[in-house]
């Protein structure tokens, strides 16, 4: 009838059923029975954003918002004959500001008690008092009730599924270290079938290489002979990790580092410096080969 919703607002704060008892006791013992949202604010001593019209409205039964326009403008007139005027009003020292703010006053800034709703309606009695203040202790009790339900439903819920993704994350953290655990033994695994394998052969391979060259050198036949089937013997070691072109790279230039030492390990010592600067070119240029090709071959 007036523009206000029926539907009710509920109170969300335990503190504004103590407000609104405060409300409940002042619109039953109010010499005027029409009450202003202002009014009622400063009386209560209620902070500017605290939402006391919403709360009112929130409670049909206790108070009817708004007034019909008729009685809204009788008790204008009786105001501006200087009767009735709520104390908010009077504290305004201009006489004039007090007029207009009068006029400015609407059908929904006033309120009434669902018990005095007519005009000049008298003070609500001890017992209408002591109804409404519990029916308002029955509001708190049934919020609180709501609220601790929601709160127990919120634990049911959120416990066991804190309890599923504590659960979750422990496999989670378990396969992870089992995953781990199970890339470093194939990472172990690879370095013992591929890696580590090769790098033997190829060290071998190596250090015989300088055992043979340096035997040659000294005319040592038998050492040279020795350290050629010991490089002979890693050739085949680290053969199976080469590719058909590869391994045929790499036995002939063994084969040519085996004559170049046969050949200088049969030589009569002499101070031929040539012959001896052309053995040293060739193993060299051999090393070489070895140490960049042949070690591309195997780890690159």
């Amino acid at each position: 009838m007036f523009g206000f919703s029926d539907a009710r607002t509920p109170i969300s704060k335990s503190d504004d059923f103590d407000v609104l008892s405060a409300i409940w006791i002042l619109s039953c013992n109010d010499d005027n029975p029409i009450v202003t949202y202002r009014g009622l604010s400063e009386r209560l001593g209620l902070p500017e954003d605290f939402d006391v019209r919403t709360l009112v409205q929130s409670c049909r039964e206790l108070f009817r918002p708004g007034i019909l326009d008729s009685r809204l403008r009788d008790w204008k007139a009786k105001m501006k004959s200087g009767k009735g005027r709520p104390g908010w009003i009077l504290e305004i020292k201009d006489k004039i500001e007090q007029e207009k703010t009068i006029d400015r006053i609407g059908r929904t800034d006033v309120f009434r008690n669902q018990f005095r709703v007519e005009q000049d309606a008298p003070k609500c009695g001890l017992e209408t008092i002591d109804w409404g203040l519990k029916h308002i202790e029955r509001l708190r009790k049934d919020v609180a009730e709501e609220e601790q339900t929601r709160q127990r439903k919120w634990a049911s819920l959120i416990i066991p599924l804190f309890s599923l993704v504590v659960a979750f994350f422990s496999v989670l953290a378990s396969v992870g270290v089992q995953w781990y655990s199970i890339r470093e033994q194939m990472e172990m695994k690879r370095y013992e079938v591929g890696f580590k394998p090769k790098q033997d052969a190829y060290s071998m391979f190596m250090i015989a290489f300088t055992e043979a060259m340096t035997s040659a050198n000294a005319r040592d036949k038998a050492v040279v002979f020795d350290q050629l089937k010991r490089m002979e013997g890693a050739y085949y070691l680290f053969e199976p990790f080469l590719t058909g072109q590869q391994r045929a790279d790499v036995y002939d230039k063994f084969s040519q580092f085996l004559l170049v030492c046969i050949r200088q390990a049969e030589s009569k010592p002499s101070d031929d410096s040539q012959a001896n600067s052309a053995f040293t070119d060739q193993v060299t240029q051999l090393r070489i080969y070895f140490q960049r090709q042949l070690y591309a071959f195997l780890f690159a």
